[in-house]
Protein backbone atom coordinates (compact mmCIF):
# COMPACT_ATOMS: atom_id res chain seq x y z
CA UNK A 1 0.00 0.00 0.00
CA UNK A 2 2.66 2.29 1.04
CA UNK A 3 4.80 1.78 -2.83
CA UNK A 4 1.14 2.83 -4.52
CA UNK A 5 0.42 5.72 -2.33
CA UNK A 6 4.79 6.60 -3.21
CA UNK A 7 4.21 6.27 -6.54
CA UNK A 8 0.97 8.33 -6.54
CA UNK A 9 2.73 10.75 -5.24
CA UNK A 10 5.70 11.04 -7.60
CA UNK A 11 2.88 10.88 -10.91
CA UNK A 12 1.30 13.67 -9.01
CA UNK A 13 4.27 15.51 -8.48
CA UNK A 14 5.22 15.56 -12.00
CA UNK A 15 1.83 16.14 -13.62
CA UNK A 16 1.68 19.32 -11.42
CA UNK A 17 5.36 20.24 -11.52
CA UNK A 18 4.69 20.66 -15.45
CA UNK A 19 4.71 24.17 -17.07
CA UNK A 20 1.09 25.10 -18.29
CA UNK A 21 -0.71 27.91 -19.23
CA UNK A 22 -2.43 29.33 -16.02
CA UNK A 23 -6.09 28.99 -17.91
CA UNK A 24 -5.34 25.18 -18.76
CA UNK A 25 -5.07 23.83 -15.21
CA UNK A 26 -8.18 23.46 -12.94
CA UNK A 27 -8.34 25.64 -9.95
CA UNK A 28 -8.82 29.31 -9.27
CA UNK A 29 -6.32 32.09 -8.21
CA UNK A 30 -6.97 33.55 -4.90
CA UNK A 31 -7.11 37.38 -4.61
CA UNK A 32 -4.11 39.62 -3.51
CA UNK A 33 -4.19 39.95 0.38
CA UNK A 34 -5.73 36.63 0.82
CA UNK A 35 -3.00 34.63 1.07
CA UNK A 36 0.61 34.04 2.68
CA UNK A 37 3.31 32.07 2.57
CA UNK A 38 6.01 31.09 5.02
CA UNK A 39 8.76 29.90 2.89
CA UNK A 40 10.86 28.98 5.98
CA UNK A 41 7.97 26.48 7.65
CA UNK A 42 6.67 25.59 4.34
CA UNK A 43 3.36 26.95 5.44
CA UNK A 44 1.03 29.03 3.07
CA UNK A 45 -2.63 30.30 4.45
CA UNK A 46 -5.63 31.26 2.57
CA UNK A 47 -8.34 33.53 3.57
CA UNK A 48 -11.23 32.65 0.20
CA UNK A 49 -14.25 34.58 -0.01
CA UNK A 50 -17.62 33.39 0.76
CA UNK A 51 -17.84 32.37 -3.08
CA UNK A 52 -14.85 30.11 -2.14
CA UNK A 53 -15.40 29.13 1.39
CA UNK A 54 -16.76 25.25 -0.14
CA UNK A 55 -14.29 25.06 -2.99
CA UNK A 56 -11.51 22.76 -3.03
CA UNK A 57 -12.57 21.02 0.21
CA UNK A 58 -13.87 17.24 -1.36
CA UNK A 59 -12.91 16.62 -4.41
CA UNK A 60 -8.83 15.23 -4.50
CA UNK A 61 -8.35 15.95 -8.23
CA UNK A 62 -9.29 20.41 -7.25
CA UNK A 63 -6.29 22.50 -7.59
CA UNK A 64 -5.77 26.21 -6.72
CA UNK A 65 -2.74 28.39 -8.02
CA UNK A 66 -0.96 30.33 -5.92
CA UNK A 67 1.91 32.76 -6.52
CA UNK A 68 1.73 30.48 -9.90
CA UNK A 69 2.24 27.55 -8.03
CA UNK A 70 0.11 24.96 -8.14
CA UNK A 71 -1.60 23.21 -4.59
CA UNK A 72 -3.78 20.19 -4.86
CA UNK A 73 -5.72 17.90 -2.68
CA UNK A 74 -2.91 15.88 -0.31
CA UNK A 75 -3.88 12.42 -0.37
CA UNK A 76 -5.47 12.28 3.28
CA UNK A 77 -7.73 15.05 1.47
CA UNK A 78 -6.51 17.17 4.78
CA UNK A 79 -4.35 19.84 3.30
CA UNK A 80 -3.76 21.52 0.10
CA UNK A 81 -0.21 20.75 -1.36
CA UNK A 82 2.33 21.71 -3.31
CA UNK A 83 4.07 18.51 -3.82
CA UNK A 84 7.28 20.90 -6.13
CA UNK A 85 8.08 22.78 -3.33
CA UNK A 86 6.71 20.70 -0.08
CA UNK A 87 4.32 23.44 0.77
CA UNK A 88 0.88 23.09 2.73
CA UNK A 89 -1.78 25.42 2.33
CA UNK A 90 -4.46 26.31 5.07
CA UNK A 91 -7.61 27.33 3.79
CA UNK A 92 -8.78 29.17 7.42
CA UNK A 93 -12.25 30.34 7.99
CA UNK A 94 -10.64 32.97 10.82
CA UNK A 95 -9.82 36.46 9.83
CA UNK A 96 -6.53 36.78 8.13
CA UNK A 97 -4.14 39.78 9.11
CA UNK A 98 -0.91 40.24 7.53
CA UNK A 99 1.50 43.14 8.78
CA UNK A 100 4.30 44.53 6.52
CA UNK A 101 6.32 46.65 8.18
CA UNK A 102 9.81 48.83 7.00
CA UNK A 103 10.73 49.49 10.38
CA UNK A 104 11.09 47.21 13.56
CA UNK A 105 8.16 47.21 15.78
CA UNK A 106 9.48 48.43 19.44
CA UNK A 107 7.73 48.86 22.53
CA UNK A 108 7.37 52.44 22.08
CA UNK A 109 6.59 54.32 20.03
CA UNK A 110 4.34 53.11 17.60
CA UNK A 111 5.85 52.28 14.23
CA UNK A 112 3.92 52.91 10.90
CA UNK A 113 2.75 49.47 8.81
CA UNK A 114 0.62 48.34 6.51
CA UNK A 115 -2.01 45.98 7.47
CA UNK A 116 -4.08 43.62 5.35
CA UNK A 117 -7.50 42.15 6.77
CA UNK A 118 -9.38 40.00 4.99
CA UNK A 119 -12.58 37.69 6.39
CA UNK A 120 -15.24 36.06 3.95
CA UNK A 121 -16.10 39.12 1.53
CA UNK A 122 -14.17 41.60 3.24
CA UNK A 123 -10.71 42.92 1.91
CA UNK A 124 -9.04 45.61 3.66
CA UNK A 125 -5.89 47.27 3.00
CA UNK A 126 -4.94 49.83 5.92
CA UNK A 127 -2.50 52.30 7.73
CA UNK A 128 -1.17 51.22 10.96
CA UNK A 129 1.01 52.52 13.63
CA UNK A 130 1.95 49.44 15.81
CA UNK A 131 3.81 49.19 19.07
CA UNK A 132 4.54 45.94 21.10
CA UNK A 133 2.06 45.63 24.58
CA UNK A 134 2.10 44.15 28.08
CA UNK A 135 4.82 43.04 30.57
CA UNK A 136 6.03 40.12 31.22
CA UNK A 137 4.36 39.14 27.51
CA UNK A 138 7.34 41.12 26.01
CA UNK A 139 9.71 38.13 27.55
CA UNK A 140 7.73 35.90 25.16
CA UNK A 141 8.90 34.87 21.66
CA UNK A 142 5.37 35.44 20.06
CA UNK A 143 4.31 39.23 20.63
CA UNK A 144 1.03 41.11 21.52
CA UNK A 145 0.60 44.35 19.74
CA UNK A 146 -1.14 47.38 20.03
CA UNK A 147 -2.98 49.38 16.63
CA UNK A 148 -3.96 52.11 15.90
CA UNK A 149 -5.53 52.39 12.22
CA UNK A 150 -4.42 55.63 10.50
CA UNK A 151 -5.49 57.85 7.48
CA UNK A 152 -3.10 57.03 4.83
CA UNK A 153 -3.39 60.55 3.37
CA UNK A 154 -2.48 61.78 7.07
CA UNK A 155 -0.92 59.03 8.70
CA UNK A 156 -0.71 61.31 12.52
CA UNK A 157 -4.65 61.29 12.14
CA UNK A 158 -6.20 58.19 13.60
CA UNK A 159 -9.49 56.61 11.91
CA UNK A 160 -11.70 53.96 13.09
CA UNK A 161 -12.37 50.96 11.46
CA UNK A 162 -14.93 48.00 11.83
CA UNK A 163 -13.67 44.42 12.44
CA UNK A 164 -16.16 41.76 12.38
CA UNK A 165 -19.19 42.64 14.46
CA UNK A 166 -17.10 44.07 16.97
CA UNK A 167 -17.46 48.04 17.17
CA UNK A 168 -16.35 50.48 15.08
CA UNK A 169 -12.39 51.88 16.73
CA UNK A 170 -9.35 53.33 16.03
CA UNK A 171 -7.24 51.40 18.74
CA UNK A 172 -7.46 47.50 18.85
CA UNK A 173 -4.93 45.04 20.14
CA UNK A 174 -3.62 42.09 18.67
CA UNK A 175 -3.26 39.14 21.57
CA UNK A 176 -0.44 36.38 21.03
CA UNK A 177 -2.41 34.46 23.80
CA UNK A 178 1.40 32.59 23.73
CA UNK A 179 0.93 31.68 27.57
CA UNK A 180 -2.47 30.08 27.08
CA UNK A 181 -2.26 26.79 26.68
CA UNK A 182 -5.06 25.56 25.04
CA UNK A 183 -5.28 29.63 23.78
CA UNK A 184 -8.79 29.74 24.74
CA UNK A 185 -9.15 30.78 28.39
CA UNK A 186 -8.75 34.41 27.52
CA UNK A 187 -11.55 34.24 25.06
CA UNK A 188 -14.33 31.94 27.18
CA UNK A 189 -13.80 34.20 29.93
CA UNK A 190 -14.77 37.60 27.98
CA UNK A 191 -17.54 36.20 26.96
CA UNK A 192 -18.59 34.87 29.70
CA UNK A 193 -18.61 38.16 31.49
CA UNK A 194 -20.53 39.54 28.67
CA UNK A 195 -23.29 36.60 28.71
CA UNK A 196 -23.25 37.65 32.59
CA UNK A 197 -23.82 41.16 32.17
CA UNK A 198 -26.12 40.96 29.45
CA UNK A 199 -28.75 39.03 32.30
CA UNK A 200 -28.04 41.74 34.62
CA UNK A 201 -29.55 45.74 34.34
CA UNK A 202 -28.60 47.07 31.30
CA UNK A 203 -26.29 49.57 30.63
CA UNK A 204 -25.84 52.22 27.48
CA UNK A 205 -21.95 50.91 27.12
CA UNK A 206 -20.23 47.50 27.08
CA UNK A 207 -18.82 46.38 30.36
CA UNK A 208 -16.36 44.57 28.51
CA UNK A 209 -14.50 43.71 25.45
CA UNK A 210 -15.22 41.23 22.65
CA UNK A 211 -12.43 38.98 21.13
CA UNK A 212 -12.12 37.16 17.76
CA UNK A 213 -9.92 35.04 15.95
CA UNK A 214 -7.18 35.75 13.69
CA UNK A 215 -4.48 33.82 11.90
CA UNK A 216 -1.35 35.97 11.28
CA UNK A 217 1.65 37.41 9.10
CA UNK A 218 4.63 39.39 10.24
CA UNK A 219 6.61 40.00 6.85
CA UNK A 220 5.98 36.80 5.03
CA UNK A 221 6.59 34.77 8.56
CA UNK A 222 3.56 32.97 10.08
CA UNK A 223 2.71 34.23 13.30
CA UNK A 224 0.02 31.81 14.78
CA UNK A 225 -3.31 32.35 15.81
CA UNK A 226 -3.81 35.51 17.63
CA UNK A 227 -7.09 37.22 19.12
CA UNK A 228 -8.53 40.51 18.23
CA UNK A 229 -9.37 42.36 20.74
CA UNK A 230 -11.32 45.67 21.48
CA UNK A 231 -9.86 48.01 24.20
CA UNK A 232 -11.44 49.76 27.22
CA UNK A 233 -12.19 53.18 27.06
CA UNK A 234 -14.52 55.68 27.47
CA UNK A 235 -16.19 54.81 24.05
CA UNK A 236 -16.76 51.54 24.84
CA UNK A 237 -18.41 52.05 27.87
CA UNK A 238 -20.23 55.27 26.82
CA UNK A 239 -18.77 56.92 29.71
CA UNK A 240 -19.91 60.94 29.96
CA UNK A 241 -17.51 63.29 28.32
CA UNK A 242 -15.79 65.72 30.42
CA UNK A 243 -18.14 69.20 30.38
CA UNK A 244 -15.84 72.24 30.79
CA UNK A 245 -14.30 72.00 34.59
CA UNK A 246 -16.80 69.03 35.39
CA UNK A 247 -15.34 65.45 35.08
CA UNK A 248 -18.36 63.53 34.27
CA UNK A 249 -17.19 59.89 33.24
CA UNK A 250 -14.17 58.27 34.83
CA UNK A 251 -12.01 55.25 34.12
CA UNK A 252 -9.30 53.63 35.66
CA UNK A 253 -6.88 50.98 35.14
CA UNK A 254 -5.96 48.98 37.99
CA UNK A 255 -2.35 48.17 36.96
CA UNK A 256 -0.27 47.20 39.79
CA UNK A 257 -0.19 45.30 43.57
CA UNK A 258 -0.44 48.63 46.24
CA UNK A 259 -3.03 49.80 48.84
CA UNK A 260 -5.34 51.61 46.32
CA UNK A 261 -6.09 48.57 43.71
CA UNK A 262 -6.17 46.50 46.68
CA UNK A 263 -8.45 48.25 49.04
CA UNK A 264 -6.18 48.34 52.18
CA UNK A 265 -5.11 52.24 52.35
CA UNK A 266 -5.43 55.55 50.54
CA UNK A 267 -2.20 57.59 50.74
CA UNK A 268 -1.68 61.01 50.44
CA UNK A 269 -2.45 62.39 46.12
CA UNK A 270 -1.03 64.46 43.36
CA UNK A 271 -3.62 65.32 40.31
CA UNK A 272 -0.27 66.37 38.47
CA UNK A 273 0.54 62.44 38.01
CA UNK A 274 -1.79 59.84 36.19
CA UNK A 275 -1.05 56.94 38.62
CA UNK A 276 -2.42 56.99 42.52
CA UNK A 277 -1.78 53.91 44.74
CA UNK A 278 -1.52 51.07 41.94
CA UNK A 279 -4.29 53.03 39.50
CA UNK A 280 -3.38 54.73 36.43
CA UNK A 281 -6.26 57.13 35.15
CA UNK A 282 -6.94 56.60 31.41
CA UNK A 283 -10.10 58.87 31.36
CA UNK A 284 -10.02 61.96 31.44
CA UNK A 285 -5.81 62.85 31.72
CA UNK A 286 -5.49 66.08 29.94
CA UNK A 287 -3.00 68.55 30.52
CA UNK A 288 -0.98 66.49 32.43
CA UNK A 289 -4.04 66.68 35.40
CA UNK A 290 -5.62 63.79 36.51
CA UNK A 291 -9.03 64.06 38.65
CA UNK A 292 -7.98 61.29 41.22
CA UNK A 293 -10.77 63.40 43.87
CA UNK A 294 -13.25 60.88 43.70
CA UNK A 295 -11.39 57.46 43.64
CA UNK A 296 -9.65 57.94 46.98
CA UNK A 297 -12.73 59.38 48.83
CA UNK A 298 -14.13 55.83 47.76
CA UNK A 299 -11.21 54.08 48.43
CA UNK A 300 -10.63 55.51 51.93
CA UNK A 301 -14.12 54.72 52.89
CA UNK A 302 -13.21 51.20 52.02
CA UNK A 303 -10.21 51.53 53.80
CA UNK A 304 -10.21 53.63 56.67
CA UNK A 305 -14.24 54.82 57.78
CA UNK A 306 -16.08 52.93 60.61
CA UNK A 307 -18.01 50.55 60.05
CA UNK A 308 -21.21 52.31 60.42
CA UNK A 309 -20.14 55.36 57.97
CA UNK A 310 -19.05 52.30 55.38
CA UNK A 311 -22.19 49.88 55.56
CA UNK A 312 -24.34 53.63 55.24
CA UNK A 313 -22.54 55.26 52.39
CA UNK A 314 -20.84 52.17 50.14
CA UNK A 315 -23.83 51.90 47.35
CA UNK A 316 -23.35 55.82 46.75
CA UNK A 317 -19.68 54.83 46.19
CA UNK A 318 -20.19 51.43 44.36
CA UNK A 319 -22.50 49.67 42.14
CA UNK A 320 -23.43 46.51 44.63
CA UNK A 321 -24.87 44.19 41.72
CA UNK A 322 -21.76 44.87 39.41
CA UNK A 323 -19.21 43.78 42.46
CA UNK A 324 -21.33 40.78 43.53
CA UNK A 325 -20.73 39.47 39.76
CA UNK A 326 -17.07 40.45 39.71
CA UNK A 327 -16.35 38.72 43.14
CA UNK A 328 -18.34 35.21 41.69
CA UNK A 329 -16.74 36.05 38.06
CA UNK A 330 -13.27 36.13 39.78
CA UNK A 331 -13.92 32.95 42.34
CA UNK A 332 -15.70 31.20 39.69
CA UNK A 333 -12.15 31.42 37.27
CA UNK A 334 -9.89 31.56 39.58
CA UNK A 335 -8.42 34.58 38.46
CA UNK A 336 -5.75 34.72 41.31
CA UNK A 337 -4.35 37.90 39.20
CA UNK A 338 -7.44 39.90 38.96
CA UNK A 339 -8.23 41.58 42.31
CA UNK A 340 -5.29 43.51 42.64
CA UNK A 341 -4.54 44.76 39.35
CA UNK A 342 -6.00 43.57 35.69
CA UNK A 343 -9.37 44.89 36.12
CA UNK A 344 -10.79 48.59 35.31
CA UNK A 345 -13.26 50.57 37.81
CA UNK A 346 -15.35 53.25 35.99
CA UNK A 347 -17.98 55.68 36.78
CA UNK A 348 -21.09 56.66 34.65
CA UNK A 349 -21.52 60.60 35.28
CA UNK A 350 -20.85 62.54 38.05
CA UNK A 351 -21.79 61.17 41.29
CA UNK A 352 -22.80 57.95 39.77
CA UNK A 353 -21.28 54.61 41.42
CA UNK A 354 -17.89 52.62 40.32
CA UNK A 355 -18.28 49.57 38.65
CA UNK A 356 -15.52 46.97 37.41
CA UNK A 357 -14.68 45.69 33.98
CA UNK A 358 -12.24 42.45 34.07
CA UNK A 359 -8.93 42.71 31.76
CA UNK A 360 -6.67 40.12 30.95
CA UNK A 361 -8.24 37.17 31.65
CA UNK A 362 -5.28 34.81 31.03
CA UNK A 363 -4.00 33.30 34.48
CA UNK A 364 -7.55 31.48 34.81
CA UNK A 365 -9.21 27.85 35.08
CA UNK A 366 -6.47 26.25 36.65
CA UNK A 367 -3.47 28.47 36.13
CA UNK A 368 -1.76 31.59 36.49
CA UNK A 369 -0.18 34.14 34.50
CA UNK A 370 2.80 31.85 33.01
CA UNK A 371 0.30 29.40 31.70
CA UNK A 372 1.42 27.16 34.91
CA UNK A 373 -0.85 24.99 36.22
CA UNK A 374 -2.21 26.04 39.91
CA UNK A 375 -4.66 22.93 40.40
CA UNK A 376 -5.94 24.97 43.74
CA UNK A 377 -10.08 24.30 43.46
CA UNK A 378 -10.68 25.07 47.29
CA UNK A 379 -10.55 28.72 47.67
CA UNK A 380 -12.02 31.68 47.81
CA UNK A 381 -9.90 34.67 46.56
CA UNK A 382 -11.08 38.47 47.65
CA UNK A 383 -9.32 41.99 48.44
CA UNK A 384 -10.24 44.91 51.34
CA UNK A 385 -13.78 45.64 49.38
CA UNK A 386 -15.23 42.27 49.27
CA UNK A 387 -13.85 41.38 52.41
CA UNK A 388 -15.75 44.00 54.01
CA UNK A 389 -18.85 43.91 52.16
CA UNK A 390 -18.82 40.08 53.45
CA UNK A 391 -17.55 40.78 56.93
CA UNK A 392 -20.01 44.11 57.52
CA UNK A 393 -22.67 43.02 55.25
CA UNK A 394 -24.36 46.18 54.16
CA UNK A 395 -27.40 46.24 52.72
CA UNK A 396 -27.63 42.33 53.08
CA UNK A 397 -24.65 41.90 50.58
CA UNK A 398 -24.04 38.44 51.88
CA UNK A 399 -27.42 37.21 51.02
CA UNK A 400 -26.99 38.94 47.65
CA UNK A 401 -23.90 36.87 46.86
CA UNK A 402 -25.54 33.62 47.69
CA UNK A 403 -28.88 34.47 45.70
CA UNK A 404 -26.58 35.59 42.55
CA UNK A 405 -25.01 32.21 42.47
CA UNK A 406 -28.09 30.29 42.41
CA UNK A 407 -29.39 32.32 39.75
CA UNK A 408 -26.02 31.94 37.62
CA UNK A 409 -25.68 28.12 38.43
CA UNK A 410 -28.98 27.69 36.50
CA UNK A 411 -28.10 30.04 34.14
CA UNK A 412 -24.80 31.35 32.83
CA UNK A 413 -22.76 29.04 35.50
CA UNK A 414 -24.73 25.87 34.61
CA UNK A 415 -22.56 23.00 33.99
CA UNK A 416 -24.08 22.54 30.32
CA UNK A 417 -23.46 26.20 29.57
CA UNK A 418 -19.70 26.41 30.81
CA UNK A 419 -18.81 22.91 29.58
CA UNK A 420 -20.81 23.14 26.43
CA UNK A 421 -18.82 26.63 25.32
CA UNK A 422 -15.44 25.42 26.33
CA UNK A 423 -16.02 22.02 24.37
CA UNK A 424 -17.18 24.34 21.34
CA UNK A 425 -14.42 26.77 21.43
CA UNK A 426 -11.68 23.74 22.09
CA UNK A 427 -13.31 21.57 19.34
CA UNK A 428 -12.96 24.38 16.69
CA UNK A 429 -9.69 24.97 17.28
CA UNK A 430 -8.87 21.09 17.42
CA UNK A 431 -10.26 20.93 13.77
CA UNK A 432 -9.27 24.25 12.42
CA UNK A 433 -5.33 22.54 13.42
CA UNK A 434 -4.59 25.54 15.14
CA UNK A 435 -2.76 23.59 17.64
CA UNK A 436 -0.13 21.96 15.16
CA UNK A 437 0.48 24.68 13.62
CA UNK A 438 1.15 26.67 17.04
CA UNK A 439 3.35 23.91 17.73
CA UNK A 440 5.25 24.21 14.15
CA UNK A 441 5.61 27.89 14.38
CA UNK A 442 6.85 28.14 17.85
CA UNK A 443 8.68 24.40 18.51
CA UNK A 444 6.52 24.99 21.78
CA UNK A 445 5.02 20.92 22.75
CA UNK A 446 2.04 21.31 23.17
CA UNK A 447 -0.64 18.33 24.26
CA UNK A 448 -3.79 19.88 24.10
CA UNK A 449 -6.19 16.88 24.72
CA UNK A 450 -4.12 16.60 28.09
CA UNK A 451 -4.42 20.25 28.93
CA UNK A 452 -8.63 19.99 27.52
CA UNK A 453 -8.86 17.13 30.62
CA UNK A 454 -6.95 19.05 33.24
CA UNK A 455 -9.34 22.23 32.59
CA UNK A 456 -12.53 20.54 32.80
CA UNK A 457 -11.44 18.35 35.60
CA UNK A 458 -10.37 21.40 37.58
CA UNK A 459 -13.53 23.27 36.53
CA UNK A 460 -15.46 20.64 37.96
CA UNK A 461 -13.66 20.87 41.02
CA UNK A 462 -14.25 24.17 41.51
CA UNK A 463 -17.70 24.28 40.60
CA UNK A 464 -18.02 21.71 43.42
CA UNK A 465 -16.62 23.98 46.29
CA UNK A 466 -18.13 26.38 45.56
CA UNK A 467 -21.65 25.27 45.34
CA UNK A 468 -20.66 24.17 49.04
CA UNK A 469 -19.32 27.29 50.25
CA UNK A 470 -22.03 29.57 48.77
CA UNK A 471 -25.08 27.02 49.37
CA UNK A 472 -24.07 26.25 52.85
CA UNK A 473 -23.94 29.76 54.16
Amino acid sequence: MKVIITILITVIAILFSTELNAQDRRGIQPEKGRYAIDSTLKLAVWSPGLDARNYLWRNTGDSILVNKSLYAMSSDSKWLYNYKDSIKLVKTRLPFIQIHTEEPIVDEPKTLVRIQYTHNDTLLDMTAGIELRGNSALLYPKKSYDLEFRDPKNTRESIDVRLENMREDDDWILNSIYNEPLRLRSRFSNALWLDMQSATKERKGQAGVRMRYAEVFLDDKYQGIYLISEQVDRKLLDLKKKKGDTVRGELFKASSYQPGCMFTDAPAFNNAFPTWAGFEMKYPYEDYTAHYDDLVAFVRIVSKRSDEEFNNSVSKWLDIENAVDYFLFVNLLRATDNLGKNYYLARMDEGKPYFFIPWDLDGVLGTIQDGKRIPTTDDILSNGLFDRLWENNPFNYREKVINRWKELRTGEFSNDHLFSKLERLYVALSDAGVYEREQLVWNKTMNPSEDYEYLTTWLEARLEFLDGYFLAK
